[in-house]
């Protein structure tokens, strides 16, 4: 049964009794029903999303499908909630692409298509972080970022810098990475740099010159990234109650040397943020049983991660893949929500699909993409998923979106963005 806000709303992700203590606070507008088919079809009741609880939502899509654009509209209405709803969530967005900053300007490129929806163009208040060494970059060009963010140094484990390097615990130069690592730690503590690594390395009196020599190379290297400090960021200051923040960690995208830098960046962030959530989380259980107001001085997380199969391969290690799996199978309780968005179901480890409980799906053609996801197929469908792929309009924008909370299964068309949108296709036209 459609769980309904009388003849003009449907929500998703929200279960009857949340329904109707909650109505519609805390949801978030994505889009329209279709009613019919072709490829203009009518829309019809607008459907809204829950945001408030803990999901799991996995959104895919072709490439050029649509994917980044859901996840824009998603930051676009938590930025819009009302205070109270606002001031308990937290919002973070991992950008592999470097396209979300577009968020902070109005969408005049579609004004008439906004128009047609009863919507007017609009910025949408975003923070955007880039790593502290590519921000004279981003300066130089103009481009609008609000600051920047770095790692704490002794946050990295032994196997995350193994992680970094590309190296195993078989090979000289993670041997001595690891001794080196674990000696320091247990000497300093929390408080040291890469430098301090370095003079480690170079006193080192049982290791080869040239495992030395190595190991200082790839050290230096990382150094130069600008990501690594003694103090780095807090996590409060990236967790803030009320506020989108986008890491945009594109500029490690396709960097020789550099391809572990965007899986430590995500493997930390959701480990600390994990971490985090379990402790506040037993705060606010104090209050309630002292018949106080479930609070804490840390929101609850949603953290929004587009190309998720880069993260959680299914065919490889991937340092940030056990951090992820741990939100998707017991994040519900702390609360923390994870979105994937990704063009290669097929290479996404299989529990982020057979977990999700929110399914948005654009048009997909590769079959063992269909099949990646026929996994989710429930009863209640009424037929597979490619027959849905091949009666969905072909024009961008449509959607179909399972939902495990109300057992349905929907056609719809994503709304138009408020905010300008960055992931258009290149094009060689000036106009």
């Amino acid at each position: 049964m459609a769980i309904d806000l009388g003849e003009t709303k449907s929500v998703v992700g929200r279960s009857l009794s949340d329904l109707e203590k909650h109505k519609e606070r805390g949801t978030a507008y994505i889009g329209k029903i279709v009613m019919s088919s072709g490829e203009r079809p009518v829309l019809g009741r607008k459907i809204l999303m829950d945001i408030a609880k803990p999901h799991v939502i996995l959104i895919c899509g072709k490439r050029g499908g649509g994917k980044s654009y859901d996840i824009a509209v998603l930051l676009e209405e938590f930025a819009r909630q009302p205070p109270t709803i606002r001031k308990r969530i937290s919002v973070i967005a991992i950008d592999t692409v470097g396209i979300f900053w577009t968020l902070k300007f109005p969408n005049k490129e579609e004004k008439g298509e906004l128009f047609n929806w009863d919507l007017t163009p609009d910025k949408t208040d975003a923070r955007v972080l880039v790593p502290k060494g590519k921000l004279s970059f981003y300066k130089e060009k103009k481009i609008p970022v609000d600051g920047a963010f770095t790692i704490k140094v002794s946050e990295l484990e032994s196997e995350e810098w193994l992680a970094l390097f590309g190296l195993t615990w078989k090979e000289p130069e993670g041997i001595l990475l690891s001794r080196i690592i674990d000696e320091i730690k247990e000497k300093l503590g929390t408080l040291y740099d890469i430098p301090k690594i370095i003079s480690v390395v170079e006193k080192d009196k049982d290791a080869d010159k040239r495992v030395k020599e190595a190991v200082i190379g790839r050290l230096k290297v990382a150094k130069s990234w600008g990501l690594f400090e003694k103090e780095g960021t807090k996590i409060k200051d990236l967790a803030e109650p009320g506020k989108v923040t986008i890491i945009d960690v594109s500029a490690y995208r396709q960097a020789i040397g550099m391809e572990g830098t965007r899986e430590i960046i995500v493997a930390l962030l959701g480990k600390r943020l994990f971490e985090q959530r379990m402790l506040y989380r037993k705060e606010e259980e104090i209050k309630l049983i002292e018949g106080e107001k479930k609070t804490s001085d840390m929101p609850i997380v949603w953290m929004l991660i587009d190309e998720a199969h880069m993260f959680m391969p299914k065919d490889r290690e991937s340092i940030a893949l056990k951090v992820l799996l741990e939100w998707v199978r017991v994040g519900r309780q702390p609360g923390l929500s994870l979105v994937l968005a990704t063009q290669r179901p097929n290479k996404l480890h299989p529990d982020s699909i057979s977990q999700c409980d929110l399914f948005i799906s654009h048009r997909m053609t590769s079959q063992p993409d269909i099949e990646a996801v026929s996994a989710l197929r429930p009863s209640y469908m009424h037929q597979n998923f490619d027959k849905y792929y091949q009666e969905m309009p072909r024009s961008k924008g449509f959607a179909l979106i399972l939902d495990d909370n109300t057992e349905n299964l929907w056609m719809v068309k994503i709304r138009p963005r408020f905010s300008w949108d960055g992931g258009v296709t290149a094009s060689a036209f000036t106009e």
